[in-house]
């Protein structure tokens, strides 16, 4: 029995904010959400393989158009479905859009949403425009939501003459200047729609193929045709033939690695998916668009790159790898924002298994950054030898002196070939043959004895000026640049020994004169 005492209206009037600009953070999210419903309705018409979506971006009107050439609806349906809020008549446990929220995320950012539909060729479309700021107006002058549909939402038939058989038409008009940089501008959608979408892997993808026949059973992700009004090529997800981490560094992808996640009950999969291992060389540039284990469901991205971080335990790891994980578990369900999943024991399974995954793709990551610590400090090791080598064979040392450095850098030599020249630990043949080609170099040691180095210095000076060198050599920061600091010494000698020869000389001729 209805309490008496109850208000009129039980929903508030800011409910209609909170579920379009409270809700949606990101502009370029109306074509998730439209896209995804384009995806429903062409799954709805049962061919999908022919499933086509068409994007017209019209910068100067301000506006966008999403068509699909799904289902459609009839005049009847849209009615019952296009008007009420949060009362979808999707299928929860399949459709991809089931809340009946996500069509009106336009208004977030735009003035007018206008849906046009129809399901039959011998009926005639019907149009339903949602006018934002009349909508808004009425809302905070009565506080009724529903009195405010009613009263400002349009439906209207128009001649369906120029229309396909079957379509479904969204149109946001009025975008607003705080979202037009992104929502109408053509790259940022297609990257948009390239890295979130269900669109097809581009071919180019060492491991397309491998993705195709990875699902078994379960059935395979759909990959929709969207195109851009005027253009012939679809849009195709943003994983290439490589990883561009800068202008000059690239890696490859080398291995793939399937992942199949039974259910928490394990009768079934609860996901399935892929990552495709690199040499993990460092994190990927985040307008690569593809660095992170995703999470996708219906074959639309759920949150960012971000949405498993909290699963690594130092989570730069995850801006180092690539992959995807897509749930197939209809009990695993998203959030109202889709930025992550609903909790519950289902989540949590999902949850506790992937983390054994990302457990072994950190380990990867840090066995590849600690094999190129080693490279790194090799490669040091054998320059700075080099180098040792260098200021040992140039003469400015006493001979007992040079022979000494030699002799340690050939002990130290033989200390790295036994103990770290292994292909476990990331040394190539390379690196041996360089080791040994020093090491020769080292062996075959014999100091400079020549005096043209040390012109303008007395013999007498010249041993003085190699002890002053061996301490030079012992407290500078490396071999190389002790080396130099020499040089400039010597330099600086010479100058100043030409000049008192110069005065010496120009002293004799006036005598002589």
């Amino acid at each position: 029995m209805p309490n008496a005492d109850a208000p009129e209206s039980l929903v508030g009037g800011d409910l209609f904010n909170l579920i379009t600009a409270g809700l949606y953070d990101n502009p370029l999210v109306i074509y998730r959400e439209y896209i995804q419903n384009a995806a429903d309705a062409i799954v709805s018409a049962g061919d999908t393989v022919n499933g086509k979506v068409e994007v017209d971006i019209d910068p100067s009107g301000l506006r966008v158009k999403i068509r699909d050439n799904g289902s459609g609806l009839s005049h009847e349906a849209a009615v019952r479905e296009l008007l009420p809020i949060a009362r979808s008549q999707k299928r929860r446990k399949t459709d991809r859009g089931f809340r009946g929220i996500g069509r009106l995320s336009g208004l977030a950012f735009a003035e007018s949403v206008t849906f046009l539909t129809r399901a039959e060729s011998e009926r005639p479309a019907t149009r339903i425009v949602w006018n934002g700021p009349k909508l808004r107006k009425c809302i905070t002058e009565t506080g009724k939501i529903e009195r405010a549909i009613r009263e400002c939402v349009r439906i209207e038939t128009v001649a369906g003459l120029d229309y396909p058989a079957h379509f479904f038409e969204v149109e946001v008009g009025g975008v607003g200047r705080h979202a037009a940089g992104l929502i109408l501008n053509r790259e940022a959608v297609r990257t948009y729609i390239g890295e979130v979408c269900p669109v097809p892997m581009a071919t180019i993808f060492p491991f397309a193929s491998d993705i195709e026949n990875l699902f078994g059973e379960n059935e395979a992700p759909l990959a929709l045709d969207i195109i851009f009004d005027g253009e012939c090529m679809p849009i195709t997800r943003r994983y290439g033939e490589m990883i561009r981490l800068s202008q000059d560094r690239q890696d490859c992808f080398r291995e793939f690695e399937e992942i199949d996640i039974p259910s928490a009950d394990r009768s079934e999969s609860a996901a399935v998916g892929w990552v495709a291992h690199s040499s993990y060389l460092g994190a990927i540039p985040k307008e690569a668009g593809i660095r992170g284990v995703r999470a996708r469901v219906g074959n639309i991205q759920i949150g960012s790159e971000s949405v498993f971080d909290r699963l690594f335990q130092d989570e730069r790891f995850n801006r180092w790898c690539v992959g995807e994980i897509h749930i197939v578990d209809p009990r695993i369900v998203p959030n109202g924002r889709r930025d992550y999943f609903e909790p519950g024991p289902h989540t949590r399974n999902l949850e506790n298994q992937l983390a054994a995954v990302i457990h072994r793709i950190v380990t990867r990551c840090r066995k590849a950054s600690a094999m190129r610590n080693k490279k790194r400090k090799f490669l040091s090791t054998l320059r700075q030898m080099e180098e040792t080598y260098d200021l040992a064979v140039s003469g400015y040392l006493l001979p007992k002196d040079a022979k000494a450095m030699v002799r340690q850098v050939l002990n130290r030599l033989r200390d790295i070939r036994d103990e770290n020249l292994d292909p476990k630990n990331g040394h190539t043949k390379d690196d041996l043959e360089q080791l040994e080609a020093m090491g020769m170099k080292l062996d075959n040691f014999k100091p400079r004895t020549s005096r043209p180095i040390f012109r303008n210095i007395t013999d007498s000076e010249i041993s003085t000026y190699r002890k002053i060198f061996q301490t030079l050599a012992e407290v500078s920061q490396s071999p190389h640049a002790a080396k130099e600091m020499i040089e400039a010494i010597l330099s600086h000698t010479h100058e100043i020994g030409s000049s008192n020869i110069a005065a010496r000389s120009s002293r004799t001729f006036r005598s002589k004169g």
